[in-house]
């Protein structure tokens, strides 16, 4: 185990004494949430620029971008070929029955 020393004001040492003995777990949950912090201030900024990469693309006018309706929309479906002879469900169960 490490020892680290740590300077803290007088107000704080008085807060911390009575809890000394459960300091790890009280840092490991502070640095948990200082990174929970730190990502998601990382994930915001990485949307932001993003954004403005798209926008900056889009507004040349070179780069067509697909707006967010376009992948909504369902998509067509098209009629079946229409074939001469048997279906081919009948086909796979002959085949299968030839095995």
């Amino acid at each position: 185990m490490v020892t680290i020393p740590l300077k803290v004001s007088d107000e704080l040492a008085g807060r911390l004494l009575p809890l000394q003995d459960r300091l790890p777990e009280i840092i490991e949950l502070g640095l948990r949430q200082i990174k929970a912090q730190i990502d998601a201030d990382a994930e915001a900024n990485l949307s932001a620029s993003k954004a403005r990469v798209l926008a900056a693309l889009a507004s040349t006018g070179i780069v067509t971008l697909p707006k967010p309706a376009a992948r909504l929309q369902a998509r067509s479906r098209h009629t079946p070929i229409q074939a001469d002879g048997p279906p081919a469900s009948e086909i796979i169960i002959k085949a299968r029955g030839a095995l």
